[in-house]
């Protein structure tokens, strides 16, 4: 009755809930009501898809770089670059080991490339994170990155030195969650799933899955704004909440959020405000499945073929007849 209820938005309220019908009761909606959350639709995110002027330069798409990448999962910051790129990101730099940076040259040679993440002393990669100061906006710290000890201490490291935008994603949260004190800043983003929200917050995952809208407002009020992934993709800075419904299980596949992560650090280095970013990276991303799964079906789809659907969904989306 009058508007659309929390409890069948999410979870097993939407679960159970069939089709939804608001009916009006001849009482109005107050007009300083405050939805809990808000549903993220093409309509909210087209005033917020970069606008670029016609005589535009790579450098006006804003700038990124990945730091990432090991020996045993050499491609996560890969696809996280390739995201990047196909959502209309501008210069983006592989900061990586040998093995990452080789197989980036042939995978996506648009890419820049750094080298040595992992032999470079404390003071190289700070001075290395200076030195494109000036031409990136946004790191995407943790695909890929591992767990021992040197990929905790870079982490600590970029958390530590980078004053710009972070997206933390992957092995990023690991280390994240082990630091002493919470990084908590309006310019970093927290993308986890469950599994990482849990390990953040000190529950189990079943405590998150039961009450996802509660976890994310706790991580976005104890670490900062957060994106929690699931089928229904919550982002939640604290004071306001999206929830992105699109998408299908053929997001669930390996390396699916690392190409969330450049999508997202695309926007939000293009100038788009954070947490919308996050929102219209995660609707961007939802709509790159639907699409394949139309025509593929939802099982068997790669991470970088949803990638490279997202120049046909942000045409749709600029289309003005849409």
């Amino acid at each position: 009755m009058i508007c659309p209820k929390t409890g069948i938005a999410t979870g097993e309220g939407k679960k159970l809930a069939g089709e939804i019908i608001v009916a009006g009761v001849g009482f109005p909606v107050p007009i300083n009501a405050i939805p809990r959350i808000r549903s993220f639709s093409a309509a909210c995110g087209k005033p917020f898809l970069p606008q670029f002027p016609y005589d535009i330069h790579k450098g006006m798409r804003g700038g990124a770089m990945v730091i990432g990448g090991c020996t045993t999962y050499r491609g996560a910051p890969l696809l996280s670059l390739r995201g990047f790129l196909r959502a209309g990101g501008g210069p983006v730099v592989l900061f990586s080991d040998e093995i990452s940076c080789a197989s980036c040259s042939t995978f996506l040679p648009e890419a820049i490339l750094e080298n040595n993440l992992f032999s470079k002393s404390d003071g190289e990669v700070v001075s290395t994170l200076s030195s494109w100061s000036e031409r990136i906006g946004t790191i995407v710290l943790g695909p890929g990155i591992g767990r021992s000890e040197r990929a905790g201490k870079i982490c600590s490291l970029v958390f530590s030195a980078w004053k710009g935008n972070i997206i933390i994603d992957g092995d990023g949260l690991f280390w994240l969650s082990k630091c002493a004190e919470k990084h908590h800043r309006g310019n970093i983003l927290l993308t986890p799933h469950e599994g990482e929200a849990a390990r953040l917050l000190g529950v189990l995952p079943e405590a998150v899955r039961k009450d996802r809208l509660a976890s994310a407002r706790r991580i976005a009020e104890e670490w900062g704004p957060v994106l929690l992934k699931g089928a229904e993709t919550l982002c939640d800075d604290g004071r306001e909440t999206y929830l992105v419904a699109e998408g299908n299980r053929a997001l669930a596949v390996p390396g699916s959020g690392d190409v969330l992560a450049g999508v997202i650090a695309a926007f939000l280095s293009a100038g788009t405000p954070l947490l919308e970013s996050a929102a219209l990276g995660a609707y961007v991303h939802g709509k790159s499945a639907q699409s394949l799964a139309s025509s593929n079906g939802c099982d068997g789809i790669l991470a970088r073929e949803i990638a490279d659907e997202i120049p046909h969904i942000l045409k749709e989306m600029r289309d003005p007849l849409l």
